[in-house]
C-alpha cells in the first residue's frame, strides 16, 4: 500500500509543468509569432506600396486621356484673333495671360469644342477656355477651364474668367512638346506669332505630353508619355 501510495504522488507531480518549461515554451511561441508578424507586415507593406503605386499611375493616365481628347479638339478661328493656341515652357518670357504663381512646368491654353451645354445648363456655347499647367508647390496637374456663360462669347484668356481645379497629383514634371506639319519640334506654341510662319494661325500637328511621377511613400520616379494628334 505504501508503495502503490509514493507512485500515485510522484505521477501527480510530473502531471505539471515547471517554470523553465514554461518560460521555454514561451519564447518558442514568441519566436514564431514575431516571425510571422514580420512575414505579414512585410507583405502589408508590399500591398500597400503596390496600391500606391497604381493609383498614382492611373490618375496620370487618365489625366493624359483627359488631355488627349480636350487637345484632340482644339479650334482656331482666324477671324477672331482671341480664338488662339499657345504653350508655353516654364521660366520662359511671360506671356499678357499664363504664367500661374506656383507653375511649375509648361502651360498650354487653347479654345476647344467640347459641347459644355451637355453638363451645364448655363453654357451659351459650344467653345470652351481650356489649359493645362502644373503647381509645383503641390506637385499637381491642375486645369483650367472656363465654359462661356455670357450673351456674348469671351475668348480672350486675359479676361481670366476660368478656374484650375486639380486633375492628377504626384507629378513632379510636367513637358510639352509641339510638331509642326514639317515634323519639327519645338517646346513653346503660339498660334499668333508672325515670325514664326509654321506656327501662325495654325495649331500644332502633334503634341507630345511627358509626366515624371513619384509616389506618395517613395523616392522613386517614373516617367510617362503620350502624344496627341491634332488635325488642321
Amino acid at each position: 500500500m505504501r508503495i502503490s501510495s509514493q507512485l500515485s504522488r510522484r505521477s501527480a507531480r510530473r502531471k505539471g509543468l515547471t517554470l523553465i518549461e514554461i518560460m521555454v515554451v514561451s519564447v518558442i511561441f514568441s519566436i514564431i509569432a514575431t516571425s510571422l508578424f514580420i512575414v505579414f507586415k512585410a507583405g502589408l507593406d508590399s500591398w500597400h506600396r503596390t496600391q500606391a503605386h497604381l493609383e498614382v499611375y492611373q490618375n496620370a493616365r487618365a489625366a493624359l486621356d483627359m488631355m488627349t481628347r480636350e487637345m484632340s479638339a482644339a479650334y482656331l478661328n482666324t477671324a477672331n484673333a482671341a480664338i488662339t493656341f499657345r504653350g508655353f515652357q516654364n521660366g520662359g518670357t511671360p506671356p499678357s495671360w499664363g504664367w500661374k504663381a506656383n507653375s511649375g512646368g509648361a502651360e498650354v491654353y487653347f479654345i476647344a469644342a467640347l459641347n459644355p451645354t451637355l453638363n451645364d445648363p448655363n453654357a451659351k456655347f459650344e467653345l470652351c477656355q481650356v489649359g493645362y499647367w502644373m503647381d509645383s508647390s503641390a506637385h499637381q496637374l491642375m486645369r483650367y477651364y472656363y465654359a462661356q456663360t455670357g450673351v456674348t462669347p469671351d475668348y480672350s484668356f486675359d479676361s481670366g474668367n476660368g478656374a484650375s481645379s486639380k486633375v492628377a497629383s504626384n507629378i513632379t514634371a510636367f513637358t510639352l512638346q509641339y510638331f509642326d506639319e514639317a515634323g519639327t519640334t519645338t517646346t513653346t506654341w503660339d498660334s499668333t506669332n508672325a515670325a514664326a510662319p509654321t506656327q501662325l494661325n495654325k495649331k500644332p500637328a502633334k503634341v507630345q505630353i511627358t509626366f515624371t511621377l513619384q509616389e506618395p511613400t517613395s523616392a522613386k520616379t517614373q516617367t510617362i508619355t503620350a502624344g496627341v494628334y491634332i488635325s488642321q
